[in-house]
């Protein structure tokens, strides 16, 4: 079972920040055990717009819960998360469902909604139907339900990943038009309740 941990800052200096993510902040994550780490800057999202989000996947639950502590106490991250200004807001925890293309792009989109819970088997019968009407709009997809959030805990989040936001929200608007899809949603009792659009960092 693969997991997604999600660390949401507010950053003073994006400039120092992005430097030393570049440099080694991304290594140290991998070095730690995730199998993928990414930063995105929120543009379109409500009271989070403008923050920073550090995404990374990890097989281990275990491993993940090791590795803030350990990149918390790097010379390098402290040094630099002072020279930037960084200011932790909060840290989640996702499981991953189902993923479809590649996870890589410019820009991304993070739906949030709750409905019924599913079985495995038709997560992967969604995901099939999603990306079937999505995939000439994006990149790629992942979905995750959020098992350590706060008060998100039990939402289902779709992260999509793609080169222009303009094919995205084309893609998306024609999809959920679809009487199949608006089918499929009430069938599960599927409703929106929050959509972050950002930027990729590095």
């Amino acid at each position: 079972m693969a997991y997604m941990s999600g660390l949401i800052v507010r950053v003073g200096d994006l400039d120092r920040f992005v430097s030393g993510w570049n440099d080694f902040g991304k290594q140290q994550f991998l070095d730690a055990g995730a199998t993928s780490a990414r930063i995105s800057q929120s543009v379109f999202a409500g009271e989070d717009s403008g923050t920073i989000g550090i995404a990374s996947e990890w097989e281990s639950l275990d491993v993940a819960m090791e590795a803030p502590a350990a990149i918390r106490n790097s010379p390098e991250s402290a040094e630099m998360m002072k020279s930037a200004g960084v200011e932790m807001l909060r840290r989640s925890l996702l499981v991953v469902q189902a993923s479809r293309g590649s996870l890589e792009g410019k820009y991304g989109s993070l739906l949030v909604g709750m409905g019924d819970p599913v079985t495995p088997q038709q997560t992967e019968q969604n995901a099939e139907t999603f990306w079937g009407q999505m995939q000439e709009g994006t990149n790629g997809i992942q979905w995750h339900q959020a098992v350590a959030a706060g008060a998100m805990t039990g939402a289902y989040l779709t992260m999509t990943l793609c080169d222009s936001m303009d094919q995205l929200m084309a893609a998306s608007q024609k999809m959920f038009a679809q009487p199949e899809i608006q089918q499929l949603m009430a069938s599960q009792n599927f409703q929106l309740a929050g959509r972050n659009l950002f930027k990729v960092l590095g």
